[in-house]
């Protein structure tokens, strides 16, 4: 193939992507949802309500038997401590989340959003518990590790031959590079809560892609 052909047909394969993706998510309905929530929470979160939202809705040990205590492992999935807190995990959410959501459907895909950031929540505090450590903590970063824990097990249980896995190189490296950065860099990340996030959503990919037998391709995703 000449160069010249070789050019056009890269432009039309990039155009042939952007298209898909565009039809995606105009209808990621959870996802956009998601990202103006958190967006709105940390807008408040710099106004003179901060402290009464962080001190409300934070997660910490300490105050998990209380009446409102429980409440905590959901309203701080939609906290975040700095801009650059959000921005890493709305970056993650917009880059998994919209083409997970046209894989599962918009139910299936805000139940596991919430119940990955759920499970990462009471397995933090359950590692508190046992290791009788005190900490605050906010992020969506347990329930976006869910994303990162059904993709992955849609790759083991062979989406990997639907798509060249070549294709999939900028995600698969963003995500890896979001895994590093959230665990191990991230000054004071809750490393517990990403690992339960990410073990829900292995565990809800196995339901959605084995047991209910979603054979689909993951439109969008090279």
């Amino acid at each position: 193939m000449s160069e010249g052909m070789s050019g056009a047909q890269n432009r039309m394969n990039q155009e042939e992507f952007w298209d898909e993706q565009r039809k995606i998510y105009k209808k990621a309905y959870v996802t956009i949802a998601l990202l103006v929530i958190n967006i709105i929470m940390y807008i408040l979160c710099t106004t003179d309500y901060a402290y009464l939202i962080y001190d409300k809705g934070a997660l910490m040990l300490t105050d998990f038997d209380s009446g409102w205590g429980k409440f905590r492992t959901f309203t701080s999935m939609f906290l975040h401590a700095d801009v650059n807190h959000l921005t890493s995990n709305m970056f993650m959410l917009l880059l998994l989340g919209g083409v997970i959501e046209n894989y599962t459907g918009h139910i299936y895909y805000l139940f596991m959003y919430i119940l990955s950031g759920l499970f990462g929540n009471f397995f933090s505090l359950g590692y508190e518990q046992f290791f009788g450590i005190d900490r605050i903590s906010v992020g969506a970063s347990g329930a976006i590790m869910g994303n990162v824990g059904f993709l992955a097990l849609w790759l083991i249980s062979g989406g990997k031959n639907k798509r060249n896995i070549a294709d999939m190189k900028f995600r698969l490296i963003v995500f890896g590079l979001y895994i590093i950065e959230s665990c191990f860099i991230q000054p004071g990340a809750n490393t517990q809560a990403h690992l339960g996030g990410f073990l829900m959503g292995a565990i809800l990919g196995v339901v959605n892609i084995i047991v209910l037998k979603n054979n689909k391709n993951m439109e969008g995703l090279a």
